[in-house]
């Protein structure tokens, strides 16, 4: 009976430590699942918070992106600008960095440009008829850096790439770039220089070199029609400002084509040179010829986009260096402002301005400086310009970029060719 007693008891005992055995490792598998569970929810909630936050960004930048002027939208030269209808005469408004841009709204100089002196040259040289109502030839003292133009004859062959070339790249941010030393007709600095590029309103650089070499009276008067200012606009392309019947001289056409860059004055030089833009067209592919150019071609005076019309910065720094060998041009490249003569239209004439110049006017440039320019921008060739200046060392350069992607970009591959990338240790 004792014994019994003791067996039931040892059973109940093994009983219970089995029971408390079972309960303890159901608990620790209950802990098991809620510590999976518990981290599988930190995962969870660990991506959804990346994926938040990535999202965030992703359409913090796309707002970015799209609130800022881009090229499309606010190039330095743009064929297509947002202006009222040509029949409205409307001052440029001042622009500032569109950073960019933008490009680079831009900042016109409120100031009259100083007398060159030879202690400090001027960085660019007042037009005739600007800041003059009356348009009148006015007197003008010829940077010492640019007089040196009339003393070198010129054969506009390429410039020669030397040891001393610097071969660039990540550098700029354009994708093709070329840095001339005028005197000795060599390469100092240079990126992509023979990739064919299309090269927007820098087209007018050449324009403007064909009109001035045709055109013997600046006097003579060209009729502004709507049928010519219609298309242009409808097109989107750029304008000087001129109206319908308004009596046009052939000096404020050549500034209206350049300065502004206005398509209505390309077309209308066209006219009377050659009788038509297409005529006038090869006027300017037998110049580049002439310049010994053969990745040059050229289907209209404007630049506006066209897959045959074409050219590279080599080529274009020779067009550039013709031109400002012709001092019409040299005048138009290098104004910041320039007030059209009066017409019936326009009793008091109209400001025209060169964006680039009054952008770059004022910046640091090491002690170098820009003197005169010609910007392009279209959506396939992005934004270009053409320049030419002296070095803190005084040489005289010109400067060609293409296909920035903003105006900004553009005018900061400019700073730095002028004043780093310049061969000046």
């Amino acid at each position: 009976m004792t014994q019994h007693w003791e067996d039931e008891l040892r059973d109940e005992a093994e009983q219970a430590t089995a029971e408390q055995i079972e309960q303890l490792r159901q608990k620790r598998a209950a802990r098991r699942r809620r510590e999976r569970t518990k981290r599988t929810l930190t995962v969870i909630a660990v991506v959804l918070i990346i994926s938040l936050l990535l999202t965030a960004l992703g359409m913090a930048v796309w707002r970015f992106y799209q609130d800022r002027p881009a090229p499309t939208e606010q190039p330095l030269d743009s064929e297509i600008q947002s202006e009222t209808p040509p029949a409205q005469e409307e001052l440029p408004e001042p622009e500032q960095p569109d950073s960019e841009q933008q490009p680079e709204p831009e900042e016109l100089p409120a100031e009259e440009e100083p007398e060159p002196t030879a202690e400090e040259p001027a960085q660019a040289e007042e037009p005739a008829g600007a800041g003059d109502e009356s348009g009148a030839e006015a007197d003008s003292n010829e940077p010492a850096y640019l007089a040196e133009l009339e003393k070198v004859p010129h054969t506009y062959a390429h410039a020669d790439v030397t040891d001393q070339t610097k071969q660039l790249d990540l550098e700029l941010y354009s994708e093709s770039a070329i840095l001339i030393d005028v005197a000795t007709n060599t390469v100092i600095a240079e990126k992509n220089a023979d990739s064919r590029i299309y090269p927007a309103s820098m087209t007018k650089v050449m324009t403007a070199l064909v009109a001035s070499e045709n055109i013997e009276n600046w006097d003579d008067t060209f009729t502004m029609r709507q049928s010519i200012i219609d298309p242009y606009f409808i097109e989107g392309a750029s304008m000087a400002g001129f109206v319908a019947n308004e009596e046009v001289s052939m000096q404020d056409l050549l500034f209206g084509a350049v300065a502004p860059s206005g398509a209505e004055a390309t077309f209308a030089l066209a006219e009377v040179v050659a009788g038509s833009e297409e005529a006038y067209a090869e006027l300017m592919n037998e110049k580049a010829a002439e310049l010994g150019l053969t990745d040059s071609h050229f289907m209209n005076t404007s630049g506006l986009h066209n897959a045959e019309h074409y050219t590279t910065v080599r080529d274009m720094a020779a067009i550039l260096l013709a031109a400002i060998d012709d001092p019409h041009c040299r005048e138009a490249l290098s104004i910041i402002e320039y007030r059209s003569q009066p017409t019936q239209q326009h009793p008091d004439g109209f400001v025209m301005v060169n964006k680039f110049n009054s952008r770059i006017h004022d910046r640091d440039l090491g002690g170098g400086a820009v003197l005169g320019s010609k910007t392009g921008y279209t959506a396939d060739a992005m934004n270009c310009c053409a320049s030419f200046g002296y070095l803190p060392d005084g040489r005289l350069v010109i400067c060609v970029t293409a296909h920035a992607w903003t105006g900004d970009f553009c005018i900061e591959d400019h700073i730095a060719l002028y004043s780093k990338y310049n061969g000046i240790e």
